[in-house]
């Protein structure tokens, strides 16, 4: 199943984003699953609040990636900002413990971001590149399992999203 057309009252069509977020200094606080699972939370009340859906979200040990749909009426630059504050005084009020020791002063989040508008692709592809993907942020792939990939998949690597996972 592919992404569908969204329809306002005067357009219709579709805006997918693929945002990826590091915290300042690139530190490792993604490795402790209250602090991923705190986001998680975050990032879709956020979604909720923006009136955009929030499709996936996966973690590598020092950023995330988010991959949101239907954000027509917002601006990348809002989205991110939305996205990224409301998680930092979440991760700030709720797990200043679990995140102390890894930064310091009151940024959670470095200043930046990446964005890519992404196109229309299947769950199953998405969902397939996930699971071999993403491991590469935790562990090295072999290249007997790249070669598979590049193979079995090639649109995907050139068209999907860097380490996503779906949300239930």
């Amino acid at each position: 199943m592919g992404f569908e057309l969204v329809r306002g009252p005067h357009s219709v069509g579709e805006a997918n984003l693929h945002l990826q977020f590091t915290p300042k200094y690139r530190r490792d606080v993604f490795r402790n699953e209250k602090v991923k699972e705190a986001c998680i939370q975050s990032f879709k009340k956020t979604a909720e609040e923006l009136g955009v859906v929030l499709h996936a979200v996966e973690f590598g040990p020092e950023h995330c990636h988010l991959f949101v749909g239907a954000c027509r009426n917002h601006s990348i630059a809002q989205l991110a900002q939305r996205l990224k504050g409301a998680s930092a005084r979440k991760l700030r009020r709720e797990l200043k413990h679990a995140i102390e020791t890894k930064l310091w002063g009151d940024a959670f989040w470095s200043s930046g971001y990446f964005y890519r508008s992404v196109g229309s692709t299947t769950n199953e592809a998405i969902n397939w590149y996930i699971e071999h993907a993403q491991r590469k942020h935790w562990k090295a792939l072999d290249h007997q399992a790249y070669k598979e990939l590049k193979l079995s998949f090639p649109e995907i690597i050139s068209h999907v999203i860097i380490g996503v996972s779906w949300l239930s």
